[in-house]
């Protein structure tokens, strides 16, 4: 590979060179392979099946846009609190003009013998978003070959690429042509699949306990903020209403009861307060309670809760949306609030380093306009990666630019870490320079398990979590019946709220 990209320029033969190229990566295709979702062997794909694609180009100016973000959240400083125009960051990280629309000419090219090719430029421009057919997509990717894959918790399916591996490689593979390849760094969502999961603990409250702990009521999270609903002047609070914005992020499609929502307000005599706004989905009065998401129901009877005159907007992602998608969608949605709870992720093992790093790119982008993304720790404590001699930290909470939330447990006399509360250090993600101080005098004084070299966790890597809130025996309403459950799926809506 280091003799590819130091002479390929120099060599004539570049469709062979890219064939000896796309055996040798084979090999890394681990990076992009999880158990979530399996290839359906006897499934042929359709040629009208709908295809969608992201070819993301080399992101500019990114040192420039983590020292802003340095200055734009260091109290100190004059540009404290001055965050960036969506048009400001466009200017700084987009290719010129002629680099992007080169790449569109080649796409256009390839548009219209089996379906069209529509194209759609991000709204920082540096991603083009695809929507075309499985048959035209393979006049664009010569060598695409597609197959079927099914999601293991849900059932759904999707098409992608016979052979999965990391995004930054395949344009080789797949036969993009070499002279567009220099201002792209991967092409999303066609060899990769991205994996989210809802960070619920299990539902079952002898499986959540730890001795002496206490179920998490309304009335005590509200007492614990510190919410005084019968403070708040109604009439002053509705003329500013527009301005208190909170989001929920759901994938999977994820489904609540409203009525549900209702009788939990009602019960817990919190201000009712249905959802706002609804982005890619809705909810509904008559979804049964077998199609009822426990991730969905607890995120927004929480952050409804605490938060309970605000206006929550639900963004729905389908089980296909990567992190990418979500962050595009909030960039470009009019009016959308600033403040986010996320309670799905997955870990390093799901995510490509190209992958990750972009997320992470993206993530800063967002928190550059003023928007803070809280999302949840993980329940699995460190986790053991598939060949069980290192830690698999958890992601995007290992983004240095979102705020992951930890689970705490409250006890009679005193509040305590939840023992499945995930946290640790990224993989992916190197220590931001705002961990510094914290992390190093940390690893001073801290106690450790022991690390075989620096093998089994990386103390370079971004800490996480940065916050906690309760993540034990927390009620929810699902059809006729409270449930107890546990997970930072519950500390995140409300440290959020």
């Amino acid at each position: 590979i280091i003799f590819y990209f130091t002479f390929r320029k120099e060599i004539a033969n570049m469709r062979t060179l890219n064939l000896l190229l796309a055996c040798a990566i084979i090999g890394l295709a681990v990076a992009a392979t999880n158990s979530h979702w399996e290839k359906v062997e006897d499934v042929v794909p359709s040629d009208n099946h709908h295809f969608n694609f992201k070819i993301g180009f080399n992101k500019q100016n990114i040192e420039t846009l983590e020292s802003l973000h340095a200055q734009v959240t260091d109290y100190y400083s004059p540009m404290f609190g001055k965050q960036l125009t969506n048009e400001q960051i466009r200017d700084l990280v987009s290719l010129p003009e002629e680099d992007i629309a080169e790449v569109e000419a080649y796409l256009m090219k390839n548009s219209g013998e089996f379906c069209d090719v529509l194209i759609r430029r991000s709204v920082h421009q540096d991603y083009l978003l695809v929507d075309t057919c499985a048959a035209q997509a393979k006049v664009i990717f010569p060598n695409l070959d597609l197959a079927v894959y099914k999601k293991t918790q849900t059932g759904h399916l999707t098409l992608r690429h016979s052979i999965m591996m990391d995004p930054a490689f395949n344009m080789y593979l797949l036969g993009f042509p070499h002279e567009l390849q220099k201002n792209v760094a991967a092409i999303y969502d066609i060899t990769d699949i991205p994996v989210h999961y809802a960070r619920i603990g299990d539902f079952n409250p002898s499986g959540l306990n730890q001795p002496g702990v206490l179920e998490q009521t309304v009335d005590s999270m509200i007492k614990y903020f510190g919410v005084d609903y019968d403070g708040i002047d109604d009439d002053a609070f509705k003329a500013d209403s527009a301005q208190v914005r909170q989001g929920v992020i759901e994938f999977d499609y994820a489904q609540f009861s409203t009525t549900n929502l209702a009788d939990f307000q009602k019960t817990y005599n919190v201000p009712l307060n249905p959802i706002t706004k609804y982005i890619g989905g809705s909810a509904s009065k008559t979804v049964s309670s077998a199609d009822q998401n426990v991730e969905a129901s607890l995120d927004v009877q929480t952050i409804t809760a605490i938060s309970g005159k605000a206006q929550t907007w639900d963004f729905i992602f389908s089980p296909f949306a990567s992190f990418q998608d979500v962050i595009e969608t909030l960039i470009s949605t009019e009016g959308a609030p600033k403040t986010y709870s996320c309670s799905y992720g997955g870990t390093d093992e799901n995510y490509s380093q190209s992958t990750a790093e972009a997320v992470n790119h993206d993530f800063l982008k967002l928190n550059l306009t003023g928007v803070t993304f809280f999302i949840a720790s993980g329940d699995s404590g460190p986790t053991l990666g598939q060949n069980c001699s290192a830690f698999n930290p958890q992601y995007p909470a290992g983004s240095a630019y979102v705020v992951a939330v930890g689970g705490t447990v409250q006890l009679k006399s005193e509040e305590k870490c939840w023992e499945h509360s995930s946290g640790g250090f990224s993989g992916l993600i190197s220590r931001p320079s705002y961990q510094e101080k914290a992390v190093s005098n940390y690893l001073k004084n801290g106690k450790f398990p022991p690390n075989a070299g620096g093998n089994v966790y990386n103390t370079s890597g971004r800490a996480y979590p940065d916050v906690a809130a309760f993540g034990a025996f927390e009620a929810v309403f699902i059809g006729s019946s409270k449930i107890l459950v546990g997970g930072t799926s519950g500390s995140c809506p409300q440290f959020t709220a």
